[in-house]
């Protein structure tokens, strides 16, 4: 009887016993998981943030809300150890990465996702055209995109998003949040932004028909004072040389159409297509005063008034046209026309960024170049269509292209085209005084492009 209530008095103290050891058994197995995916994660994290931002070149930044209040703040933050020189922004497609550039040195990279294959993202040369910290989509549920960065009109735009490491988005180039923010601070207008399926690699670049600065530009010629014979056989000149504001009127000859009022275009990302208004149509031909309009200023003319706002310019060659156009704070200042060597042998698309002065003469300019891949090859593939209850049906021949991990070289070397482009000597006189660091030239195979227009620097779309 007391062995029975003994073991009836232990009975709570086994129960209790059992329970604290199934709960610490519990507790050690949750320790032992946790640690185990611990262990399993550190090498992926690891690896996936030496990538994502390197300490000599990101700063540290506090985590901030999405308002417009945090415009000027995100731009004041300091950042440190950033090579003071153009921004460069390589996304590759294939990699579903970004790599970022400063003065040619690479400084950063990270994960992002692009469009879906039926809404792809872009390949070509774009640039930032406008910021905003957050921003909503009107075509798509008024979807966040928080540090918008828009690069075309039409709607393609970096921004915060999720879904990193694949094809997920409408086209625009996802980013993580720490990432886009300080990539944020980083940019500014007119910073270029390359996009192809392959990782590019900008390469130090120097050759003998690359623009140098010339600090003093050429004195123009002036009238007479007394000349009544200059000032009747030129009234048109000395009429543009009296009226100032004259000279800052562009001269675009491309396109031979009448001239129409700058049309206005929609600034919200993710839109269809650029809304036009406000067109105003050309005056009438027969008015009074046609006979008496002003010449439109020369490229010295111009270049004058350009290279006193010490900003940078964008030079474009077409081999198509056969032109160059020159752009200033996204807007154009004049073009003229090129020869080339064989213009009927492609010369694909080359960019060229001035970086730097290499001397205290401020002339020679250090520059780099990357060229965009050729066309992807073709191959041709024979599918076999059978007829009803599997009667053999008819072959017939359907052109795909080869999607392949190399893209094709670019059809010249960035040296061979400089050599096939004859410019005008005037015409390079006037680039000479403008050009300054952070300037771009690029040549390519097209034309000026859809996305290249108001509000925009060249924009080149290759597929």
């Amino acid at each position: 009887m007391a062995t029975t209530t003994a073991r009836r008095d232990q009975a709570p103290y086994r129960v209790l016993r059992c329970q604290r050891r199934a709960r610490s058994d519990i507790f050690a197995f949750g320790i032992a998981l946790a640690v185990a995916a611990t262990a399993t994660a550190a090498p992926a994290a690891a690896s996936y943030r030496s990538g994502y931002w390197g300490p000599h070149y990101w700063a540290p930044h506090k985590r901030v809300a999405h308002s417009q209040k945090t415009a000027d703040r995100a731009g004041k933050e300091p950042v440190v150890d950033v090579p003071k020189g153009p921004l460069q922004i390589f996304i590759s497609i294939n990699q579903q990465k970004m790599h970022v550039y400063g003065n040619g040195v690479h400084i950063a990279d990270t994960s992002i996702a692009t469009g879906v294959p039926s809404l792809p993202t872009p390949l070509g040369v774009f640039s930032v055209i406008q910021k905003q910290v957050f921003h909503r989509s009107n075509i798509y549920s008024n979807a966040p995109m928080p540090y918008m960065q828009r690069i075309t009109w039409s709607g393609v735009a970096m921004h915060e998003g999720e879904s990193i490491g694949h094809r997920a988005s409408h086209g625009c180039i996802r980013m993580p949040r720490d990432f886009a923010v300080r990539l944020y601070r980083l940019t500014k207008l007119g910073t270029r932004v390359i996009i192809s399926n392959s990782e590019l690699k900008p390469a130090e670049f120097a050759d003998l028909h690359l623009f140098v600065h010339k600090e003093k530009p050429p004195e123009i010629a002036a009238a007479p004072p007394n000349s009544v014979e200059t000032a009747a056989a030129k009234p048109a000149e000395l009429a543009a040389h009296a009226d100032t504001p004259a000279l800052l009127q562009p001269v675009q000859s491309d396109v031979l159409a009448p001239q129409v009022a700058a049309p206005a275009v929609s600034a919200d990302p993710k839109t269809e297509s650029p809304k036009v208004e406000n067109a105003v149509h050309p005056a009438d031909p027969g008015k009074a005063g046609d006979a008496t309009a002003p010449t439109p200023p020369s490229p010295a003319e111009l270049a004058k008034v350009a290279a006193a706002k010490k900003t940078q310019i964008a030079i474009f060659i077409s081999r198509k046209r056969q032109r160059l156009y020159v752009r200033q704070n996204f807007e154009p200042l004049f073009d003229a026309a090129v020869a080339i060597v064989q213009p009927e042998a492609p010369v694909g698309t080359h960019v060229f960024t001035a970086l730097e002065f290499t001397g205290p003469d401020r002339t020679t300019l250090r520059w780099n170049v990357v060229s965009l891949p050729g066309e992807a090859p073709k191959r041709v593939q024979y599918v076999e269509e059978r007829g009803r209850y599997g009667a053999p049906g008819r072959l017939r021949r359907r052109e795909v292209v080869d999607q392949r991990e190399t893209d094709a070289p670019p059809p010249q070397s960035p040296a061979q085209v400089l050599a096939r482009i004859d410019i005008p000597p005037d015409i390079s006189e006037a680039i000479s005084q403008m050009v300054v660091p952070g300037s771009s030239l690029v040549v390519s195979d097209q034309g000026l492009g859809d996305e290249t227009g108001e509000g925009t620097d060249f924009v080149f779309v290759t597929h």
